[in-house]
């Protein structure tokens, strides 16, 4: 039943790349590779006892989307932040292993391996908030496109306002309100009086008693509206694929920190599971083997 025991330690991981090693750990005949792991599942195990708030938190595998990073293909804010995510956990526990050195070795070495990349994390943080949207601060492009598109959004919906209130219109419309249809500003019109508001109709209620019409008045309002928003696709685009070849520029160190946090995640999920099963640490010697013809007597042993 030892695939059971992997599984249990596998329970204690926090990402699927410590789970990954649980799994696939395989035993060893080797005296010197036993006793390493021990030590290190030791160390863990200590380090656990004097701090219980280490976290593998926000960590996840992002090997995937830093290949699909080389491959060109565009990462969107939330795979973005993601990789922030992982790049500000690897940082920390760097970090704290490398001051615990002298009473952890084993762990302050493979957190060594760690490439802070802090340029990558700054950027992403710099351009995409923790809701996952590309801010103004972005670009200085980005900036006035947003500036251009609210004011044109301020006179479209000045426009519709007044003209929902108008004594003369307010009749033929279901509610005096202003609502949206394929990107387009339009207003509810009752079907029974299509013909009273000249218009594009854009969309229809379930019930077919509501038109969307975008009144001809504001079809010049609506379409520069709509210029400043496709203007604005392009550049968040832009900034994300430039976030997206900064992510390929890094990809090695980016895999590497990956697979470091994967073997400390493994590491401390084999001293969870001891601390459950209020494990010691054993000590494991070389076999020895009787020799041919010998008698009992422990002198004979080699």
């Amino acid at each position: 039943e030892y695939h059971k025991i992997l599984e249990k330690v596998a329970g204690h991981c926090s990402f699927s790349g410590g789970s990954d090693l649980a799994l696939s750990l395989l035993p060893s005949d080797d005296l010197v590779t036993v006793q390493q792991r021990l030590q290190l599942t030791h160390e863990a195990y200590r380090l656990l006892d004097q701090k219980t708030d280490i976290s593998f938190g926000g960590v996840r595998d992002v090997r995937p989307e830093v290949d699909r990073a080389e491959r060109r293909g565009i990462l969107t804010t939330h795979e973005l932040n993601e990789i922030k995510s992982v790049l500000n956990r690897a940082r920390g526990l760097r970090n704290l292993l490398l001051r615990l050195e002298s009473g952890f070795p084993g762990l302050a070495a493979i957190a060594a391996n760690i490439e802070a990349c802090d340029h990558v994390a700054i950027e992403i943080g710099r351009c995409i908030n923790e809701r996952g949207d590309v801010v103004d601060a972005a670009s200085e492009q980005l900036n006035r496109i947003r500036s251009e598109l609210r004011i044109a959004q301020d006179r479209l919906l000045t426009t519709l306002d007044r003209l929902v209130h108008n004594a003369d219109i307010k009749p033929y419309l279901q509610d005096a309100l202003v609502t949206q249809r394929g990107g387009r500003y339009v207003i509810p019109v009752r079907s029974e009086y299509k013909g009273s508001i000249d218009g594009i109709v854009h969309d229809q209620s379930a019930s077919g008693a509501t038109l969307f019409i975008e009144p001809l008045k504001v079809v010049q309002q609506n379409n520069a509206v709509r210029e400043w928003e496709l203007q604005e696709e392009r550049e968040i685009r832009r900034i994300l694929t430039q976030l997206t070849e900064l992510v390929a520029d890094e990809a090695d160190y980016l895999r590497r920190n990956v697979d470091v946090l994967a073997e400390l995640d493994f590491t401390f999920a084999k001293a969870k599971y001891a601390y459950q099963l209020e494990c010691t640490l054993p000590e494991v010697m070389e076999f020895r083997k009787q020799m041919p013809g010998a008698a009992e007597d422990p002198r004979f042993w080699a």
